[in-house]
């Protein structure tokens, strides 16, 4: 297995606010000829990906950097990072902006009918936070009837509460981070996020908010590589280096390292 650490970047998308790659999403033959894969990605989402600035210039960190970073050794090319919008990940996808999207993007029926999917690499649960004055308010999701919950823009989180809980007021907002400076403010009543990114919240938001018990699992096959629809060939490629990485530990491995990376 080739080293996580040599993280080849196109100095062009290393940026807060990353230029629009103009590269096509490619089979595996091709991305091989040209020597690079452009994954997209939503960098607001640690532990999965983040930007954080090192000597005075931005760098990606998280679980998903390192995992495209093995896909990319493996496919013996160079990664390049194209950070945007989670809501615009797919559109990019399919507009051949990107190859793939690796993104804590969690396979459902409605996702899997515009593009496909490699096998998960990791299965989530989510979580409702609330302000700190509204500890022991709520001890069921109906008790958010009537109430703002704000959520991801195009998340599954958004998705499970408009299809189950009409009754709840759904605030969709484009970033984590704003979601958690939304129920700082006032903004919202409550936010549901993936379990393991809420709690990297939790130090940062102590004063501002509680986590609850409320535990949310969704019918989903997992966090997984998003790829285009009919390309087989990198599509199991990707099944492949995952699939060796789960067994040999080296999934495991990425998520104690970035774990405590997002703590730090």
């Amino acid at each position: 297995m080739k080293s996580l650490k040599k993280l080849i970047i196109s100095m062009a998308a290393v940026t807060l606010a990353s230029p629009v790659v103009t590269a096509e999403a490619s089979t595996l033959q091709e991305i091989q000829d040209k020597g690079e894969i452009v994954v997209g990605m939503n960098a607001e989402f640690a532990p999965f990906e983040w930007v954080e600035m090192i000597d005075g210039s931005p760098e990606y960190q998280g679980i998903d950097i390192d995992l495209a970073q093995l896909i990319a050794d493996e496919l013996d090319v160079e990664l390049v990072i194209d950070n945007r919008s989670f809501d615009g990940l797919i559109p990019a996808l399919n507009s051949k902006r990107i190859d793939a999207i690796i993104s804590g993007m969690s396979y459902t029926e409605e996702r899997e009918k515009q593009v496909d999917f490699s096998i998960p690499y990791y299965n989530s649960q989510s979580r409702f936070a609330v302000q700190k004055d509204a500890d022991g308010e709520f001890t069921s999701i109906e008790d958010f009837n009537g109430k703002r919950v704000g959520v991801l823009r195009a998340s599954v989180q958004e998705t499970y509460l408009k299809e189950n809980y009409p009754e709840i007021e759904i605030v969709s907002i484009p970033a984590n981070g704003d979601l958690l400076e939304s129920l700082k403010a006032n903004k919202v009543d409550a936010i549901l996020m993936d379990e393991i990114t809420l709690y990297q919240f939790e130090n940062n938001y102590a004063d501002d908010m509680t986590i609850t018990d409320l535990i949310v699992t969704f019918e989903s096959d997992g966090i997984a590589v998003a790829m285009t629809k009919d390309n087989e060939g990198l599509t199991e490629e990707v099944n492949q280096i995952i699939e060796q990485a789960l067994e040999d530990g080296t999934i495991d491995q990425i998520f104690e390292d970035n774990l405590e990376k997002a703590q730090q």
